[in-house]
């Protein structure tokens, strides 16, 4: 059974997001749940600190852990940790963040946002 569900966006990225999602994860209704989630967490991050939880990538058993994160887009933080490839993670459907508690550059698949707990 296909699912149809239509939204209105202005923001590309936002379209993009739940596109990729609903392709990785074969579900619309996961897609535009997850943009969401994804949207929330960023402005978050741009204001100051965000705690959310994402499943980390599989080890080599295929098991997915959960990770609990308190994260920052904050510009200043950013730059000094930035490795500056040229490519941006959204372009690989990842979402970049600074690590507040480890001090370093994460990333997580859009997909794999659980919940933004602040």
């Amino acid at each position: 059974m296909k699912q149809m569900i239509a939204t209105i966006t202005n923001d590309a990225l936002v379209a993009a997001h739940i596109n990729s999602i609903a392709r990785s994860t074969g579900s619309t209704l996961k897609g535009v749940a997850t943009a969401m989630l994804i949207e929330e967490a960023k402005r978050q991050m741009r204001e100051g600190v965000c705690h959310f939880v994402y499943l980390k990538k599989p080890n080599r058993e295929g098991v997915q852990e959960v990770r609990e994160a308190f994260g920052t887009l904050d510009r200043n933080v950013r730059h000094a940790t930035l490795k500056g490839t040229g490519t941006s993670p959204e372009t690989w459907g990842c979402c970049y963040y600074h690590d507040c508690i480890k001090g370093a550059p994460r990333s997580f698949r859009w997909a794999n946002l659980v919940a933004v707990l602040s």
